[in-house]
């Protein structure tokens, strides 16, 4: 593991980010249940505030169950455009500490805090301090020499904590933490360690890597290597991480193609047209599937150049679903189409496209919902 004067990383994460903001901006709805999500038969819980998790409800849950389990909660659609203003006032107090950012979402972020040695952690204090003077709002701060420990260390602290995680300490800390808490470790995986035996990060540290290998193929050695509290993966540029995306659940899934083909075609015109209300370009554009059994895929393209052209991004969102989708009778209950690897358009080139008039106006109007998806 590299020496804690030689890397020194911060994660950031603001605490039930969308349902905080309800709270702050409606003093009604503070010490009440606030859940923030799709409001339709079925929509999904986004966030859900402290008051709300004590009745069980969590992120990712069907609204349906969330409100059978907390009926006199506050169910909200939730505002994005007011989320995207908090985030933008976060995002300039960690510019102002780091020169490097990678922005994970809306309410989550990592800062690479090096440059400033030893001084790194008071450096990261001060700027949980500076946010919730900003924004009237707490936040998590986790402090370690690398990503993975940076992020256990905000989740190991929420709400409104800070833990400095030093070289020295990983062991102690990691080791009787079930398995579940590895990052990327989600239910099916933890199961699956579980069944092998492994229960305690401690386990999986100690196991046999051929075992791990043999079970998991490359992520064993991965999942061994996090269990040691290892974690080389650079933070990345602010701009490569950042994307602006829409996505819709049906109420009734759809079945024909040509049906699903036009959605992606009008939600990747939509994403367009908003990359261009922001005077953004895009390298990467992606598409997100999610069957009835709730299976989920994600497919993506990389440009060789940037662009913001309505047009290209239509024909590679298709593409995508065209080449690399497996779709049948059963239908989709999700889709969604996303752009990333964003930067600021400071000359605009012209198209190979013909985007007009959307070209000649420069037009869009909604504002871009960035962060998870």
């Amino acid at each position: 593991m590299e020496p804690l004067d030689e890397r020194w990383i911060g994660h950031l994460d603001m605490d039930a980010f969308f349902a905080s903001v309800e709270q702050l901006d409606e003093p009604a709805y503070r010490g009440r249940p606030v859940v923030v999500g799709g409001l339709g038969p079925r929509g999904v819980v986004a966030t859900a505030s402290y008051e709300a998790r004590r009745f069980g409800i969590h992120s990712a849950m069907p609204m349906a169950v969330a409100q059978k389990r907390c009926p006199d909660a506050v169910f909200l659609a939730g505002r994005f455009e007011r989320y995207h203003e908090i985030s933008v006032r976060v995002r300039q107090i960690l510019t102002g500490a780091s020169s490097l950012l990678e922005t994970v979402s809306l309410d989550e972020a990592f800062f690479d805090l090096s440059e400033h040695g030893r001084g790194a952690v008071a450096v990261a204090e001060g700027v949980k301090r500076e946010v919730q003077a900003a924004t009237g709002l707490t936040c998590s701060v986790g402090v370690a020499p690398n990503r993975f420990l940076a992020k256990m260390g905000s989740e190991l602290s929420k709400p409104d904590g800070f833990l400095w995680i030093e070289p020295g300490s990983v062991r102690e800390l990691l080791d009787p933490l079930p398995v579940g808490k590895i990052w990327g470790v989600g239910e099916v995986t933890e199961r699956r360690l579980r069944g092998l035996g492994f229960l305690r990060i401690a386990d999986l540290r100690q196991a046999p890597l051929d075992l791990l290998t043999r079970e998991f193929g490359s992520m064993g050695l991965r999942l061994q290597e996090l269990a040691r509290g290892e974690d080389a993966t650079p933070i990345g540029a602010e701009t490569d991480s950042v994307s602006m995306s829409r996505e819709v659940t049906y109420s009734v899934d759809l079945v024909q193609f040509e049906e699903i083909e036009d959605e992606v075609r009008r939600l990747a015109r939509t994403v367009a047209q908003e990359l261009r209300g922001e005077s953004m370009l895009c390298r990467t554009v992606r598409i997100k599937v999610r069957y009835p059994d709730f299976r989920t895929i994600t497919r993506q393209a990389r440009l060789s150049v940037s662009t913001d052209s309505e047009t290209l991004i239509e024909a590679l969102a298709v593409h995508l679903l065209r080449e690399h989708t497996h779709l049948d009778e059963h239908g989709v209950r999700l889709l969604g189409v996303g752009v990333s690897g964003l930067g600021a358009a400071l000359s605009r080139q012209l198209s190979l496209f013909d985007d007009s008039p959307l070209a000649a106006s420069g037009a869009g109007q909604s504002s871009p919902r960035r962060g998870k998806e």
